[in-house]
């Protein structure tokens, strides 16, 4: 009897273990969207298969990326504001929306530890200043006419 005890608790021991080793089949991730060209579109949802892309728009006008998530609330209070003043430029900057939990690369590439952070791109490379957090419609309206006034010239 102490025999078939001991065999039944080796053995529901090991079930247990391999059970808590066992790998989570996690859901397969997104598939990375397409490089299809991005045309004149001036509202991007960035992944890394059209970072790039978007890096060669900043040598024609500014680019605003947005690290963004879903899940933050101060990133869906901005975020009206930056379409509506995006409409209202009429095409003199593109937005260019990073969601950080799906791009973690490029969220780290800019080196982003709060959101929402808004950080202008022209010719390929950073410029001005960041705008992290969300203070005003008016403030973000003076950073974000601030960014197309200093856009770097064309070299």
């Amino acid at each position: 009897m102490k025999r078939t005890i001991a065999i039944l608790t080796g053995a529901l021991s090991l079930a247990g273990a391999l059970a808590v080793s066992a790998p989570v089949n996690a859901a397969p991730a997104a598939p990375a969207a397409a490089s299809a060209p991005l045309g004149d579109e001036t509202i991007i949802d960035v992944t890394a298969a059209n970072y790039q892309q978007v890096m060669e728009m900043s040598n024609t006008k500014p680019v605003v990326l947005d690290f963004t998530a879903s899940w933050c609330h101060w990133c869906q209070v901005q975020y009206p504001h930056l379409k509506k003043f995006n409409e209202a430029d009429k095409g003199a900057w593109i937005l260019a929306k990073v969601d950080v939990d799906r791009n973690k690369d490029i969220s780290s590439k800019y080196s982003v530890r709060g959101i929402p952070a808004l950080v202008s791109v022209g010719k390929g490379k950073e410029y001005g200043s960041r705008s992290v957090g969300f203070d005003s419609a008016e403030a973000l309206r003076a950073w974000l006419t601030n960014v197309v006034k200093k856009y770097p010239a064309k070299s």
